[in-house]
């Protein structure tokens, strides 16, 4: 039986043959080769009449039907690729997800039909807006569970993170809905076969090969309610993730205890190392397989009590025999064994008090329970440039130093979601142009000029995704670009015509900037970066009076068990803005 998708491809080019031939052309007979036009009538005109109307139309009605049956039976991006003859079979690098439902058949076996089917649309209803959100190809619906692919068709430099960041929102909607099954996710990354598989009559554009079965045998493995990713998934979202390395023969709540007693033991041995504690510490490492660091704690061991050589000596050549079994999985199909992750959240980046003052976290947590904020759209906007938790700290710091000016509580929350928003408008910017990895004055002046564009993109996107703002704060997040001197964009002003949100956010952005990792610099340390805000006050680029109020609000404040000393603000020579980046601003 043919499938209605192949009537209509049929019957669409059917009718374009038609109207070639209404238009004056003629078409060449299958059998025989056209003849070759003399010189002398090549430029013969190409229309002899108008096309008849009620051709148009029928045309017009029929490429609307076969857009509707290819994006009911595919992804529209894929749909529209196909209907132009732009999808190509490749091999690149991309990352997949399997998501199954947790004894949902057996549990369904005796509910009515119309029951089963409701639960199953409702839970996909919820799963395809986070795939969409953050670029991901729905492969294919495959009974209770799914298969999608991140950085296929579409590339995208961060796919790991992408498809890490989906199963995570997906598996906080399975807890949000209260919906009565656990599900399993698996994720794997690496090179694969994609393009459009199947037979001659039927295709769909689908991804083959190593990492694709890995990702569903990991999927297989999976504790209800978690997700499990390879090792080249870990490597890419290390940095913004909570990760904990799965076991053989520990159970979670095992290897939890285990690693929460390591964390207490590493630290006291590097404030006061004992033989015992060094012991205990070595013993730890050998039973979640980390004979690296186990065999590290033996030695400290031995120079701290020779006495206790015989026995850190057998336990050595045991950790050394035993190697690293509970380190690695065996996984159906792969010849040698894998090392496999279980992904337990989001690091939460306001916290990390090396950086981030404990009183600005707290005025986080408690805005963030007062304001409501787009939290996933801004997690799919900081996800293509890799610069997760920017509008968090950002914001956190901005509504620190609102109320460290004397701002009221009104004026607080305003330049919180001035700054938790400022950065939406890069959803229209390209990723290849988000991704560039240097100054933006590297760049061509087109470039630059749609990349400052998307302070003014911010309004039609806040439109999009239905956030309304108030005026103030909408003029905020357009001017968190300009400079006191007047140097800045989209409008050059200058001094006190710049919004008072858009002052307090410039600072906020700075120092967020420079203490967080991107791919074009390493994380600076919290001193350094209140020094280069007080080049950018000398530089004036920023409010002085807000720009000190900023350095005082650090100094006071306890980061990291360290005071933080305001450095002297004196004049200094103009250096490149550090803000004038592609990213995080």
């Amino acid at each position: 039986m043919k499938s209605p998708e192949t009537g209509y491809f049929k019957r669409f080019l059917r009718l374009c043959g038609q109207l070639l031939n209404d238009m004056g052309r003629e078409e060449p007979s299958p059998q025989s080769t056209p003849p070759t036009p003399e010189p002398a009538k090549t430029f013969k005109p190409i229309l002899k009449q108008d096309p008849p109307p009620d051709k148009i139309k029928d045309l017009e009605a029929e490429n609307t039907r076969l857009r509707e049956v290819l994006n009911n039976s595919m992804d529209p991006f894929v749909a529209q690729m196909r209907i132009e003859g732009t999808l190509q079979n490749e091999k690149r690098r991309a990352s997949v997800m399997f998501a199954d439902l947790v004894s949902f058949t057996s549990t369904t076996e005796n509910m009515p039909p119309e029951s089963v089917v409701e639960d199953i649309d409702l839970l996909f209803s919820a799963m395809e807006p986070v795939l969409k959100r953050f670029r991901g190809h729905l492969d294919k619906y495959m009974g209770d569970g799914l298969m999608a692919e991140f950085g296929a068709p579409f590339g995208t430099r961060n796919h790991a993170l992408m498809a890490v960041l989906a199963a995570i929102r997906i598996q906080e909607r399975m807890a949000d809905w209260e919906f009565g099954w656990k599900m399993r996710i698996g994720v794997a990354s690496g090179p694969m076969l994609v393009g459009l598989l199947g037979s001659g009559s039927r295709k769909s554009y689908t991804a083959v090969g190593d990492k694709v079965n890995l990702a569903s045998r990991l999927q297989t493995l999976c504790t209800p309610g978690s997700i499990y990713i390879d090792e080249d998934t870990y490597n890419a979202v290390n940095l913004w993730v909570k990760i904990r390395r799965v076991r053989v023969g520990l159970s979670p709540k095992d290897a939890e205890d285990f690693e929460a007693r390591l964390a207490f033991l590493r630290e006291a041995v590097e404030h006061a190392p004992t033989a015992q504690l060094c012991s205990e510490a070595a013993n730890i490492c050998s039973e979640l397989g980390d004979m690296k660091s186990a065999l590290q704690y033996h030695r400290q061991v031995l120079e701290l009590d020779p006495q206790h050589r015989g026995s850190t000596e057998r336990a050595i050549s045991a950790a050394l025999m035993t190697g690293e079994d509970r380190a690695f999985l065996t996984i159906k199909g792969k010849k040698e064994r894998v090392a496999v992750y279980e992904v337990l959240g989001l690091n939460d980046l306001v916290r990390q008090q090396s950086r981030v003052p404990i009183a600005v976290s707290k005025k986080f947590q408690e805005l963030l329970s007062e304001v409501g904020v787009p939290e996933e759209w801004v997690l799919s906007i900081e996800a293509v440039e890799g610069t997760i938790g920017h509008a968090a700290v950002t914001a956190a710091l901005s509504a620190s130093l609102a109320k460290e000016i004397g701002l009221d509580n009104k004026q607080i929350r305003m330049a919180f979601l001035t700054a938790y928003l400022h950065d939406v408008g890069k959803m229209n910017v390209p990723e290849h142009l988000l991704n560039f990895d240097g100054m933006m004055q590297d760049l061509p002046k087109s470039d630059q000029s749609l990349i400052r564009r998307h302070v003014e993109f911010s309004v039609g996107v806040l439109k999009k995704i239905k956030v309304p703002v108030a005026p103030e704060v909408l003029e905020g997040i357009i001017q968190h670009h300009e400079n006191l001197d007047g140097t800045g964009y989209p409008k050059g002003l200058k001094g006190k015509a710049i919004n008072i949100f858009s002052r307090i956010l410039k600072i906020a952005d700075t120092y967020e900037t420079l203490t967080a990792w991107r791919p074009y610099q390493d994380a600076w340390t919290a001193s350094a970066a209140l020094t280069e805000i007080t080049r950018e006050i000398n530089r004036q680029h920023i409010d002085p009076e807000i720009g000190e109020a900023f350095l005082r609000m650090m100094g006071n404040s306890q980061a990291g068990g360290n005071l933080l000393i305001p450095p002297t603000v004196k004049t200094e020579t103009e250096d490149p803005d550090p803000s004038d980046k592609t990213s995080g601003g």
